[in-house]
């Protein structure tokens, strides 16, 4: 639950409430894509009115309309996973922004459109 100090303006309660919202996602989704976000600087939220592409309600309840929940404006899919033991291959399709790689090794990493 977000609390707020009593102080702040209708418009600084919003930017707050924003705020933690665009941090509590970064903090839910794989490291490597919350990487690329911040890289990218592709953290704009928007406001979500209805559930995600995929929600299934009977694992993970009804969609309720009362809450305000926030997603991620431009969406990125997980395109490849390569994963051994010192090395990790990552890419991303960002739809109109292209595909995007990264390799993570222990003293090196690479970010790269492909």
């Amino acid at each position: 639950m977000v609390t707020l100090p009593d102080e702040l303006s209708p418009e600084d309660t919003v930017a707050e409430i924003e705020a933690q919202a665009q941090a509590s996602l970064l903090s839910v989704i794989d490291n490597p894509e919350t990487i690329l976000r911040l890289l990218l600087n592709e953290c704009e939220i928007e406001r979500a009115y209805a559930p995600p592409e995929g929600f299934d309600p009977e694992l993970q309840g009804e969609w309720d309309d009362s809450l305000v929940t926030f997603k991620f404006k431009h969406a990125i899919e997980l395109v490849e996973v390569t994963r051994e033991a010192n090395f990790l291959y990552v890419e991303y399709d960002l739809g109109d922004f292209g595909h995007w790689a990264m390799e993570i090794e222990p003293e090196k990493f690479s970010l790269a459109r492909v």
